[in-house]
């Protein structure tokens, strides 16, 4: 799977209100909140961590350098992303929060 974005991410510490338990080293699915991008910012939009390719997860309270990420409607985001753009990320609660480091464009 061809990522997107790469972006840095953080997730929260548990005791400031993150997850109890790391997110591991394979796909990951959550919703994205993207701030202060007008066509993006009024509700979520499902997205991949592709965590496998980096061969690596992340505990609570960790930061990732450069994460490639999926879009699953990149119709919709990609025209109105811009290198950045920061965002929440969504688990029931925010757990984390990053910034879109680079744009991809897609191949095929």
């Amino acid at each position: 799977m061809d990522p997107d974005i790469y972006a840095r991410i953080s997730l929260k510490k548990t005791e400031d209100g993150g997850r109890t338990g790391p997110i591991l080293a394979r796909d990951y699915g959550c919703p994205l909140f993207f701030q202060n991008e007008y066509e993006l910012e009024k509700h979520g939009y499902d997205c991949r961590l592709l965590l496998s390719q980096l061969g690596k997860g992340i505990a609570p309270g960790e930061t990732l350098a450069k994460v490639p990420i999926r879009v699953l409607c990149p119709e919709t985001v990609i025209p109105h992303l811009l290198v950045g753009a920061r965002f929440q990320m969504w688990e029931g609660k925010v757990i984390g929060h990053g910034e879109v480091l680079s744009i991809e464009v897609r191949k095929g």
